[in-house]
């Protein structure tokens, strides 16, 4: 008996519709997913799930009549068969259901209970078209039947739509891995304005988060993708007086927002940028800008379970690390134990109550250090008995450090007391750097190897500077010795290096420094 054609194209359109819904589910996915576009995908693939879950249930019944029909003890043993995987679809769209609406935490569970679904379907519907072709043979061979032309381009186009999604979204998950690989390595694509790796930003929108820290959001020129991870930060070429003034600003945003940028800037005594931006930067304003830099961040394929631990405006990494897991629906375990004087000074305040009820995975707690007489919440500094109440499992998590320095060497102490391994703790500084005026020193010469070119120095310019002067290739990000960029080996002599807080340990034991905040001290070779 022949399978009626409009029995193949229904159940044709059946997997086509799984299909499509595992599509826009992967789709809404993708961390570079503006959220206008997240929420129209998600209503689309609702409404995709609704009608599929009508679909099984009518064929569901259809199929109940037939066994029904035939008797149990009777029936045929494909029909027994067709009925259990329709009842296994069942019991799948009613995991997906029950992850979807009421455990939110298994999030990452959907896309393999999604691809689950597809496959069962397809399973489903390509039985009887099998069991017809293997009827229609004959020992002289294999006689096509009327159904099988149907049979063959229906597994022919959901298999290259499978394999095509497949690939795609390989492509975009593994290629953010290898543009991150180098030291700070800028990831921009297309547009590209100000020089290699440089964009242009304007400022759409300015927020008082505290009395003295503002949280300014800037748009992406049209067709820049701007490619980070959650902790990094953005190097700010600001004119200011007439002159160009760098610094560096870790990006407070999730990067899962395709089409802005936000940065929170606290006030800095005498801090030129800082005040600046606090009170004379105005909507419309544009700045160069380059990046992402950095190798604090998240990695959400490694770290199932993270510690964040901030100080003031330390939380901007982190907080930028929660949007992202809040966005993405991670079911990553987080903690975050966050330090600052009084209650005025804790930055995003509301939006970590907003988190703290829409990530199932995450806890929070403030310890003020000068707290006022109505504050009910920890008091004090950070100490080995406050980390140990939060963290019940302190050799599970990663950590992430971020404060002032003083603070993450005791924070680093606490924790390596604990018995937590270095390996799994990590820390960024931040804020405007206090450069004072380095001690005059006389530098000779300085040879860069590679280069083959052997230049003058002028006494207190940077090895970046020098090589910048003389044609010098060295790739650079924040010019403040944070992202690592500029390590370059000292082959012979020696520098004054203000900070070493970009180089690794094993760049510290090979003799690399950083060029743009090292000096040379005398004459010095080094392998660029």
């Amino acid at each position: 008996m022949m399978i009626p054609l409009s029995t193949v194209l229904a159940g044709g359109a059946f997997v086509a519709l799984s299909a499509v819904n595992v599509a826009l589910m992967l789709e809404a996915s993708r961390p570079d997913c503006s959220p206008t576009l997240k929420r129209r995908l998600i209503r689309f693939h609702r409404i995709g799930g609704y009608l599929f879950v009508i679909l099984l249930c009518v064929m569901v019944w259809i199929m109940s009549q037939r066994l029904v029909g035939f008797g149990l003890s009777k029936a045929p043993a494909l029909v027994v068969v067709h009925v259990a995987l329709a009842v296994l679809l069942l019991a799948l769209v009613g995991l997906k259901l029950l992850i979807a609406r009421r455990y939110k935490h298994l999030y990452s569970m959907l896309a393999q209970v999604g691809t689950a679904i597809f496959a069962t379907s397809f399973v489903l519907v390509s039985l009887p078209l099998l069991s017809q072709v293997l009827q229609a043979s004959s020992p002289t061979g294999l006689r096509l039947t009327p159904a099988l032309p149907f049979a063959i381009p229906l597994c022919l186009v959901l298999y290259l739509l499978a394999t095509k999604r497949s690939k795609k979204h390989a492509m975009e998950v593994t290629r953010p891995r290898v543009l991150l690989a180098p030291p700070g390595g800028a990831a921009l694509t297309n547009s590209q304005k100000g020089g290699a790796g440089s964009m242009t930003l304007l400022l759409a929108h300015i927020e008082q988060q505290t009395h003295d820290t503002k949280t300014l959001r800037f748009l992406l020129p049209e067709g820049t993708s701007l490619r980070a991870r959650p902790g990094q930060f953005l190097t700010f070429h600001w004119f200011i007086k007439g002159k160009r003034v760098t610094r560096a600003y870790t990006i407070s945003s999730s990067p899962s927002h395709a089409k802005y940028v936000e940065i929170t800037p606290k006030r800095v005594e005498n801090g030129s940028v800082s005040n600046y931006l606090h009170d004379e930067a105005k909507l419309g304003l544009t700045v160069e800008a380059t990046g992402p830099h950095g190798k604090f961040f998240f990695d959400e394929t490694v770290h199932r379970s993270i510690v964040l631990i901030a100080a003031g405006s330390g939380i901007t990494p982190m907080i930028s690390i929660l949007r992202y897991i809040d966005s993405l629906r991670l079911p990553t375990h987080v903690t975050l134990l966050y330090c600052v004087r009084s209650r005025n000074d804790i930055i995003f305040g509301a939006e970590l109550e907003r988190l703290q009820n829409s990530v199932p995975g995450f806890h929070y707690s403030v310890t003020l250090s000068q707290p006022d007489d109505n504050w009910t919440g920890n008091k004090g500094r950070l100490t080995q008995e406050y980390v140990f109440g939060h963290v019940n499992d302190l050799d599970r998590p990663m950590y992430f450090l971020c404060g002032p320095r003083g603070f993450m060497e005791n924070a680093r102490h606490i924790l390596t007391c604990l018995g937590v391994d270095e390996e799994r703790i990590t820390e960024e500084s931040f804020g405007e750097r206090q450069i004072t005026s380095p001690t005059l020193v006389k530098a000779e010469t300085i040879e860069f190897v590679r280069s083959q070119k052997i230049c003058a120095s002028s006494p207190n310019a940077t090895l970046l500077e020098v090589a910048e002067a003389n044609g010098v290739q060295i790739p650079f990000g924040c010019r403040q010795g944070q992202c690592g960029t500029c390590a370059t080996q000292v082959l012979v002599g020696s520098v004054d290096m203000e900070t070493d807080a970009g180089l690794s340990a094993d760049q510290k034991k090979g003799g690399f420094v950083l060029c743009c905040v090292s000096r040379a001290n005398g004459t010095v070779i080094v392998a660029a």
